[in-house]
């Protein structure tokens, strides 16, 4: 009975923390966000972007970006499969990680993201993480509004 109760509780906490951050959770822009450890993060989101810059061109200037320099992602830019960023590689792969359209990549072990750069290697990480049902992997990516993608899909994983 206590590892009954405690695998209900683990599945739980899991859970509560799904539901509350896409049911009840505020929005910014339309998409979830987590503000958490945020000051400690730019410093490293602006390296990241400025590889990103010379990866697929200079952002746009009509596409409203945040703090970190990152498109600002909302609700109808995923329900129209991100077509305001057609004209710009980067941003595109960008909402599609943010809207969840990019499957899955089966991934085997961390040597295979240590060498990435950028976007590629915060997608890398979401990948291994959920392949490896490993919240903890969500916290090597460098964008928040990526990291608690990345722990909502794991979640759902383990749901599933």
């Amino acid at each position: 009975m206590i590892i009954f109760a405690i695998a209900v509780a683990a599945v739980l906490y899991f859970t509560y923390g799904v539901v509350k951050s896409r049911y009840f959770g505020e929005k910014q822009g339309g998409v979830e966000t987590n503000n958490g450890g945020l000051q400690d993060q730019t410093e490293n989101q602006a390296d990241n972007m400025s590889a990103e810059k010379s990866e697929s061109g200079s952002l746009e200037d009509d596409v409203p970006v945040s703090e970190n320099g990152r498109p600002i992602v909302e609700n109808t830019d995923c329900e129209d499969d991100c077509a305001r960023f057609k004209n710009n590689p980067g941003n595109l792969k960008y909402c599609q990680e943010v809207c969840g359209d990019r499957p899955v990549v089966q991934k085997e072990s961390e040597t295979q993201c240590e060498n990435l750069e950028g976007l590629e290697k915060d997608a890398c990480w979401r990948d291994l993480a959920v392949s490896k049902l490993d919240v903890d992997i969500c916290d090597k990516i460098s964008d928040t509004k990526l990291q608690t993608i990345c722990r909502n899909r794991v979640v759902e994983e383990l749901l599933d």
